[in-house]
C-alpha cells in the first residue's frame, strides 16, 4: 500500500532534476550562441578596464584580426579590405613577423592599425612579470622596424587566449595601453563551417560590437571568405565598420 504514496515523490525529484539538467543545458547554449549579451550585460560592467565593445548609440562596427602576418594570406587580406572599404585592427605576434616583413608597413599605409599580441601565441596571463615585459618590447621594437617610415602610437594590446588580470591591467596601464578584447567572437578558431561563422555573427552583431577573427596559415582563407559575406550582409541592416579609434571615442 506505501508503495506508490512513495513513487510520486521519487517521480517528482526526479522530473526536477531532467528540468534542472535541462535548463543547464539550455543556457550553455544561449552563452555559446549568443555571448555578446553575456559580455555586454555581465562582463563589460564587471571589468571596466577591459575594452570589450564601444558605445551602442550608432550601429558601428569595427573589425580586429589576431595572430598575423600569416604570410600570402595577410597580403590578401589588405586586398580584400581594400576593395570592401573596411578598417581593421591587426593585432600581431612578434614572432610571426617573419612569415612578412613588410606586412606593418603596407598595413599602416592602407590605413589600418596595429596592436600588440605579444611575441608568442600562448596564455599571455600565464607569463610572469619579467618575461610579459620582454615579450612586450621585443614585439614594439620588431613592429616599429617593421614599419618604418611609418610611424607607430601603441594604444591596442590583446592577450593570447584571451585572458587577462589585474597586475596585467596595472604594467599595461603604465605604457598608456588598452586591453581590448571584443563582443563578437564565432568561434573561428575552432574551424567551424563557414555558415556558422557567418550565422553567429549575423546573430551577435550590435551597435558598439568589435568583431574579432584571425589571420594564421589555416585561418586567413576562411577569414577571407567569412569577410566577403559578412561586411555586405552587416551593411545591408544599417552597419558601418570603422576605425576601433573611432568606435571607442563617444564623440565621434
Amino acid at each position: 500500500m506505501d508503495a506508490e504514496p512513495r513513487r510520486i515523490p521519487l517521480l517528482f525529484h526526479v522530473a526536477l532534476g531532467l528540468g534542472g539538467l535541462l535548463l543547464t543545458l539550455a543556457a550553455l547554449v544561449l552563452l555559446a550562441l549568443v555571448p555578446s549579451l553575456l559580455i555586454r550585460a555581465l562582463l563589460a560592467p564587471l571589468n571596466p578596464a577591459v575594452v570589450f565593445c564601444g558605445p551602442g548609440g550608432q550601429k558601428r562596427l569595427a573589425l580586429s584580426i589576431d595572430d598575423g602576418p600569416s604570410g600570402s594570406g595577410s597580403q590578401a587580406l589588405l586586398a580584400l579590405l581594400q576593395e570592401l572599404g573596411v578598417p581593421a585592427t591587426f593585432f600581431l605576434i612578434g614572432s610571426h613577423l617573419e612569415r612578412d616583413p613588410a606586412f606593418p608597413r603596407l598595413a599602416l599605409q592602407k590605413g589600418h592599425d596595429l596592436g600588440n599580441h605579444l611575441w608568442r601565441d600562448a596564455c599571455a596571463a600565464e607569463l610572469a612579470e619579467a618575461p610579459f615585459w620582454q615579450e612586450l618590447h621585443d614585439t614594439e621594437r620588431l613592429i616599429e622596424r617593421a614599419a618604418a617610415p611609418e610611424s607607430l602610437t601603441w594604444r591596442w594590446f590583446r592577450p593570447g587566449q584571451g585572458w587577462f588580470h589585474g597586475a596585467m591591467l596595472q604594467r599595461l596601464a603604465s605604457r598608456r595601453y588598452q586591453l581590448v578584447l571584443g563582443s563578437i567572437f564565432p568561434w573561428d578558431t575552432f574551424r567551424p563551417p563557414l555558415w556558422f561563422v557567418r550565422w553567429f555573427v549575423r546573430l551577435n552583431a550590435h551597435p558598439g560590437g568589435i568583431l574579432v577573427l584571425h589571420d594564421t596559415p589555416a585561418l586567413s582563407g576562411r577569414t577571407l571568405e567569412s569577410l566577403r559575406w559578412i561586411v555586405p550582409e552587416l551593411r545591408r541592416r544599417g552597419y558601418r565598420f570603422v576605425p576601433l579609434g573611432e568606435l571607442l571615442d563617444p564623440d565621434s
